[in-house]
């Protein structure tokens, strides 16, 4: 059994199947068709199954698949250790990073780090909050930055800041509206939010019913782009974390006003796998990440956030 065997396995199942890890890879397909068969012999099994629909993989595969991933990660770990004792960094960290936190945080994140070890190269897994924790529950990422992580298995959290949901809605007045609004008052205003798979969504149908209210979403988008145009275009309002919109506060497009009667905030965290340790490179770029966080909050750009001693969470991350 070869390293290059458990490496092009490994790319098929995390690709979804022989074309994308192809591309990946930069190897041509019928090279891993033939590293895949010539693993399947050795272990006397079938480990994939191609069909019209794409790329499957069998129980034992999948098997295979946790003990190849473990082999493979406990590899990169031994080499940053030694690269670490000559003082050189290198190497690739995944980091769970949901859009509503990406606009904000992605460039900073990327140039910290290349600044200060240019061996390490950031690789962000950037979806929905949801999309984030799954990929942190398989392993998929070293690390994320989550503000849900209070449902999610298997999965050590280290709560960073507190983070207030703001109204947003388009500026109408040539001065902005910063006075804060009561949460009962948005029963009355048509709005633009995602599904109820979203965190923020859920919490705050919550907190109305909580207070005998109910939402007017009058249109349901799960692309944050969609949402922040139609926001600044006026077709409706949205509930969301100030990073999410905070550039179009700041470009004069949008007001912002915190929410309270309840207020409405939560718990951003930090959070990493209970199986899968951090290298020596993922341990350094977790730290320019807390440092990243704290500083936004210290110089004002996450507008009402509060560092946070770490404390315990409810289910909700909140």
């Amino acid at each position: 059994m070869k390293l290059i065997q458990l490496q092009y396995f490994c790319s098929i199942v995390d690709q979804g199947g022989f074309i994308a890890a192809s591309r990946d890879l930069n190897v041509a397909q019928p090279a891993l068709s033939r590293q895949v068969s010539d693993l399947e012999n050795e272990l006397c099994c079938q480990l994939l199954v191609r069909g019209p629909s794409g790329t499957s993989v069998t129980d034992a595969g999948q098997k295979f698949y946790n003990h190849a991933r473990e082999i493979l990660e406990k590899i990169d770990t031994a080499r940053s250790d030694m690269q670490l004792k000559s003082e050189l960094l290198t190497g690739d960290v995944i980091i769970a990073l949901p859009v509503g936190l990406a606009a904000q945080l992605a460039a900073l994140i990327v140039q910290q780090v290349a600044r200060q070890y240019p061996g390490i190269s950031v690789k962000l897994e950037d979806g929905l909050g949801y999309q984030a924790g799954q990929s942190l529950e398989a392993g998929k990422a070293d690390f994320g930055i989550l503000a849900n992580v209070g449902n999610l298995q298997n999965v050590t959290f280290d709560p960073v800041l507190e983070e207030n949901l703001f109204f947003f809605k388009k500026r109408e007045e040539h001065e902005p509206v910063t006075t804060d609004i009561d949460l009962i008052d948005l029963q009355a205003v048509p709005l633009v939010m995602p599904n109820r798979k979203v965190h923020v969504r859920r919490n705050l149908e919550n907190m109305m019913i909580k207070i005998g209210g109910r939402l007017n979403i009058c249109y349901e988008q799960q692309s944050l782009l969609t949402i922040r145009s139609m926001v600044k275009a006026g077709i409706g309002a949205t509930v969301m974390n100030w990073p999410s919109m905070s550039d179009l506060w700041f470009s004069g497009d949008v007001d912002a006003r915190r929410i309270c009667k309840p207020s409405l905030s939560r718990t951003v965290c930090l959070a990493v796998p209970n199986f899968r340790q951090l290298s020596n490179s993922a341990q350094v770029t977790y730290e320019i990440v807390r440092k990243i966080l704290a500083s936004e909050v210290a110089n004002g750009n996450w507008k009402s956030g509060k560092i946070l001693e770490n404390r315990a969470m409810n289910a909700d991350g909140f």
